[in-house]
């Protein structure tokens, strides 16, 4: 269990870069990966518009051009996501265990009792567990008890990501499925359209070709996957001359994954 005391925190530690443009760099340039992949992408999005459709209403997830900068930009440590939760408290009352940082306030508020050491972390990262009843131990009486010192992995959750992927989190979260298979979101334009069908194009290929990469190496959550989707959209928008092999596209994925995650933990602290 964590000690009791976390008030000589540096709150400087864990920061990233601020720039808001990044270039991916590969050992294999980027390409358009073969256009039955996109073509999966697009019947994925069809049926679950028509579960979505069943489940009742839909929810303006905002514009996804915009959206897709901000998710890039909170992935490299600049600012969490504002998401239009409304009602919704799924990402509460899912079973989620919640990563705490160095700089989050909220170790000095989450009861030490709720904590455990993070797994390949060192401390002070800790890790605060959900209930029995899969309750994030500070969901009281239907709300955040702690909201204004919620963790920065709580900043950072956005369940439209899985939307953004064409994915859904598993059987374990019914309330979360709903809620991906509600969310619409609009263009403003072609461009950003485009680069929605890429990173879905992008999660569909690591979910299908998973044995073209390296054991362990994929993430082994759908959740690792859309995030990881996002990451390396860019190789698979469309405009240029298909990678030769599906062997190729993995490789160039995996250099672009690492060029995107080198850049952020190169980077200076402001």
């Amino acid at each position: 269990m964590m000690g009791a005391t976390h008030r000589s925190l540096r709150r400087d530690q864990d920061k990233s870069i601020t720039t808001e443009s990044f270039c991916i760099s590969c050992e294999i340039s980027p390409k358009r990966i073969h256009a039955t992949l996109l073509s999966c992408a697009t019947m994925q999005e069809r049926m679950n518009a028509a579960n979505s459709d069943k489940a009742g209403q839909i929810i303006d997830a905002g514009p996804f051009g915009q959206w897709l900068t901000q998710a890039r930009a909170a992935l490299r440590g600049n600012g969490g996501m504002a998401v239009p939760c409304g009602e919704c408290v799924g990402c509460c009352t899912s079973g989620y265990s919640i990563l705490l940082r160095p700089h989050d306030v909220a170790l000095d508020v989450v009861p030490v009792k709720f904590l455990s050491t993070a797994p390949g972390l060192a401390y002070p990262h800790a890790k605060m567990n959900p209930l029995e009843n899969g309750h994030c131990p500070m969901f009281q009486q239907g709300r955040c008890a702690i909201y204004a010192h919620r963790p920065q992995t709580c900043l950072d959750y956005d369940c439209r990501v899985f939307a953004a992927a064409g994915i859904q989190t598993g059987d374990s979260r019914p309330v979360i499925n709903q809620r991906i298979r509600q969310w619409r979101f609009s263009y403003e334009s072609e461009h950003d359209q485009r680069a929605h069908e890429a990173v879905k194009a992008a999660a569909s290929f690591m979910t299908t070709q998973a044995s073209l990469f390296p054991s362990g190496w994929l993430p082994n959550n759908p959740s690792g996957i859309a995030v990881l989707a996002v990451k390396v959209y860019q190789l698979f928008l469309d405009g240029s001359e298909p990678l030769e092999t599906d062997a190729d596209v993995a490789r160039s994925l995996m250099n672009a994954a690492r060029a995107f995650d080198a850049m952020l933990l190169s980077s200076p602290t402001p």
